[in-house]
């Protein structure tokens, strides 16, 4: 009886402790940014092809929206290691939050960034994240102080070059909380980027997209130019963000 006492309560520890495996992932954490995000309409035929199963395109009237996102950091962490000086670029499309939370959920089209620990990170999980070494963020401000010019180059020797340019500037307001969801359809599951911003203040913007018509961003937007963002075209800035990326296996 003592033996098969013991025996069932290594089989219980054993269920539980697999029960509890923690689910496999990352966090993130970002200081001192400043990003452009700019959401605008988009053909939905075209848009809803490059989101797969298991996904819904958000329909804004009969067009579906492109999510384009750059953001420079003076220090990015990937799970407490070192701090690096990092740019990011994403774009998606944007999505019906598949898990009810987030004020925005978007559908991960291109994820490039100069950050090796950022890249790998996310290709343990099986997002095919990008580096870019020569990823460039310039803002520059004009004579007033409060406003600027933003240049914004990205790409690869598999991914056509993106520019993002033109105008900014600063908020005139205190920041909000904001909290963003990012996902990706990998090999063994859904990737859940949960982003949450507790102090993000916004300013307006007037940027536009510009990349090969070739290329799949360019037949996303129709052609070499994309100037129309009016759905959210902002300059955001925050000291602090941080970011929990999970690869969620169950229910897939």
């Amino acid at each position: 009886m003592k033996s098969f006492c013991v025996a069932s309560v290594v089989v219980f520890t054993s269920l539980v402790s697999a029960h509890a495996a923690p689910v496999p992932g990352f966090t993130v954490n970002f200081s001192n940014c400043s990003e452009f995000v700019g959401v605008g309409p988009v053909d939905l035929t075209q848009a809803a092809a490059l989101v797969p199963s298991g996904f819904t395109t958000l329909v804004v009237g009969t067009s579906a929206s492109i999510v384009v996102r750059a953001t420079s950091c003076a220090r990015v962490t990937v799970n407490g290691g070192r701090a690096i000086p990092t740019v990011i670029s994403q774009i998606g499309v944007q999505i019906v939050p598949p898990d009810g939370t987030g004020d925005i959920n978007n559908y991960t089209l291109i994820y490039v960034t100069n950050n090796l620990d950022l890249v790998l990170a996310f290709q343990s999980l099986g997002l095919a994240a990008i580096f870019d070494p020569t990823i460039t963020y310039e803002f520059t401000y004009d004579y007033t102080g409060k406003a600027g010019e933003l240049y914004v180059k990205a790409g690869s020797f598999n991914l056509p070059d993106y520019f993002l340019t033109g105008t900014e500037a600063d908020p005139a307001s205190g920041g909000i909380d904001f909290k963003a969801n990012w996902w990706f359809a990998a090999r063994a599951g859904r990737i859940k980027q949960a982003s949450e911003f507790p102090n993000i203040a916004f300013g307006p913007a007037n940027v536009g997209l510009h990349t090969s018509r070739n290329s799949v961003l360019g037949r996303l937007i129709g052609g070499n130019t994309d100037a129309d963002f009016h759905f959210l075209p902002v300059r955001g800035l925050y000291a602090s963000a941080n970011m929990q990326v999970t690869l969620l296996i169950s229910g897939f």
